[in-house]
């Protein structure tokens, strides 16, 4: 009789053992599953900031060679929605260099480029740091 006693108490222990396993790895499993899911909503994130800072100097590139072309490229500054752009134009004779800072809520840098009179391409182009 006290065997079966025993043995019984042996098999409780053993389901709550179970039990606290599967419920751990349950814990961690979801908190994989989410910690994943947050760094790629994160990652996204900054893809798409990415994506709008490319097309804006891209926009901006060419608005500077539409302006060499059609009358003449002085320094200015916009406020457009949030985003605060500020360029200042150097006349080197045969190019221009072009400083541009770009702020918004989220983020501020800054790239400088050189375009030629001639042929109004860009010779070089290079980040710097705010």
């Amino acid at each position: 009789m006290k065997k079966i006693i025993v043995k019984r108490l042996n098999e409780n222990g053993s389901v709550l053992q179970i039990t606290l396993i599967a419920f751990l790895i349950f814990t961690f499993s979801l908190t994989v599953c989410l910690t994943t899911i947050k760094q790629n909503v994160t990652l996204y994130h900054y893809i798409d900031i990415l994506m709008e800072q490319k097309n804006l100097e891209i926009m901006l590139t060419r608005y500077y060679i539409e302006e060499m072309e059609n009358s003449i490229l002085l320094s200015d500054s916009y406020d457009i929605d949030d985003y605060a752009i500020t360029y200042l134009v150097d006349h080197m004779g045969e190019y221009y260099d072009i400083s541009t800072t770009i702020s918004t809520t989220e983020y501020s840098y800054g790239f400088n480029m050189s375009i030629t009179l001639d042929t109004y391409e860009v010779t070089s182009f290079a980040y710097t740091e705010e």
